[in-house]
């Protein structure tokens, strides 16, 4: 069983955890708007995981087909060595897909929210593995089995859930060392001398060896330097890909097309005109006010379509890959639906209805 699953338990109560801290200190931690686009993004990474499953293995496993070494599964010292050779492949995905609009585009989703609390955590671009996963292929080739790299893979995602709260101030001498909640408010900030830096999962020392560090010093603003000003999911994920392939499609030249890509993502190609504003620290943040009865709706229905997911991911090695793309398809209409509920939008009923209708069915199907 994915050790990420099986750990939603605890992120729920740790987020709680966090909730009470927060009421103790005075402090508004968590707005529910918020909190529900990061889980739906968190949800949909995971469903889109357990479908492509199979897909995102299979490069490992054929690598590790024609390995250089035999490394054993029992050794502490290899055990070490994939954790410490994970941390560093991490680093180098997570800076890529910051400096690159292929990457960043993957990425942006895990930005956008402007709050900063445990729930971010689980806010994940929907199709990040499909990059991410590039990056670790060369531990199959040095010969770590593709059970122990899964193993360490999901260690290293669950360290990093911790580091996001303001909750925790800086840690002393680990500060030197270990990615602390301080060093990460900083990634994710959008404005001034905080942009792009401290990538690290579980290490600091990457960032300090190789000039992306950053200390926590004055104000932070959360989110992307173009606030994604939605918390539907589906658009928030979405809107990325949108912003690329409109300013693609408005580039003159046929290189530029093709070198945009793979240039940062404040790069704009020559005879586009598309200013990247100036973060100010303390900028206003998005924010919705729907009516009671959509909140009544949304923690209702909400909370039934997320019981019945974490059912499905809980069951999805036994489920045939035809039933698998069927819920993902009314899993994605759930996105759609329950975020234009709460924006208030009009079509989103006509979405809700029939979603709900065949909720039996999946149930039953599970």
């Amino acid at each position: 069983m994915n050790l990420i699953v099986l750990s939603i338990p605890l992120f729920f109560v740790l987020m709680g955890a966090e909730w009470v801290a927060g009421r103790v200190l005075g402090r508004r931690v968590f707005r529910g708007p918020d909190v529900f686009a990061n889980l739906s993004l968190g949800a949909a990474q995971t469903v889109f995981g357990v479908v492509a499953g199979g897909l995102l293995a299979g490069a490992y496993v054929t690598l590790y087909s024609v390995r250089w070494f035999e490394i054993p599964t029992t050794s502490p010292v290899a055990w070490g060595l994939l954790l410490l050779g994970t941390d560093f492949c991490y680093y180098w995905f997570h800076r890529v897909s910051h400096r690159t609009h292929l990457g960043w585009m993957a990425h942006a989703p895990h930005h956008q929210s402007e709050d900063f609390n445990l729930s971010v955590a689980l806010r994940q671009g929907p199709v990040q593995p499909f990059f991410s996963r590039v990056f670790y292929l060369p531990l199959a080739l040095l010969g770590f089995p593709p059970a122990m790299f899964a193993t360490v893979v999901a260690l290293n995602t669950l360290y990093q859930f911790w580091v996001h709260t303001e909750l925790i101030d800086t840690l002393g001498p680990l500060e030197w060392v270990l990615v602390t909640p301080s060093h990460h408010r900083v990634h994710h900030a959008c404005n001034g001398r905080y942009l792009d830096k401290n990538h690290g999962a579980m290490l600091i020392l990457w960032d300090r060896l190789f000039g992306t560090f950053e200390p926590e010093r004055g104000r932070v603003t959360y989110g992307t330097v173009e606030p994604v000003r939605t918390f539907n999911p589906l658009l928030a994920a979405w809107r990325p890909f949108q912003e690329a392939v409109s300013l693609v499609r408005r580039t003159p030249r046929f290189q530029d097309k093709l070198r945009f890509w793979f240039m940062p993502p404040e790069w704009q190609p020559p005879g586009v005109e598309s200013p990247h504003a100036e973060v100010a620290p303390g900028r206003p943040r998005f924010d919705v006010s729907p009516p009671r009865r959509a909140v009544l709706y949304l923690a209702s229905v909400g909370v039934l379509t997320l019981g019945v997911t974490v059912v499905f991911l809980f069951r999805a090695g036994s489920l045939s890959a035809p039933l698998k793309l069927a819920f993902t398809a009314w899993f994605l209409a759930s996105l759609g639906g329950l975020g234009g509920v709460l924006e208030g939008r009009r079509w989103a009923w006509w979405v809700e209805a029939p979603r709900l209708a065949v909720v039996p069915l999946a149930v039953l199907s599970l």
